[in-house]
């Protein structure tokens, strides 16, 4: 860190708190992949499992 008059001048270490390996950016797309996939396997477990899966293939099959 330098002082220049008034002006504080920091490099890019000082700045990034030394954390270059991108870890949080990697968890949180990881994070979020599992996310949308735990939410669509619920979904789609329950359309299945009462029947919603083709709604449209239920009314044209009922006489």
């Amino acid at each position: 860190m330098k002082h220049e008059g008034e002006e504080v001048h920091l490099n890019t270490e000082e700045v990034s708190g030394g954390d270059k390996d991108r870890s949080l950016g990697k968890m949180l797309v990881i994070g979020t992949l599992l996310a949308i996939g735990l939410l669509s396997a619920v979904w789609i477990s329950g359309a299945v499992r009462f029947g919603q899966a083709h709604p449209d293939a239920e009314a044209t099959a009922a006489p």
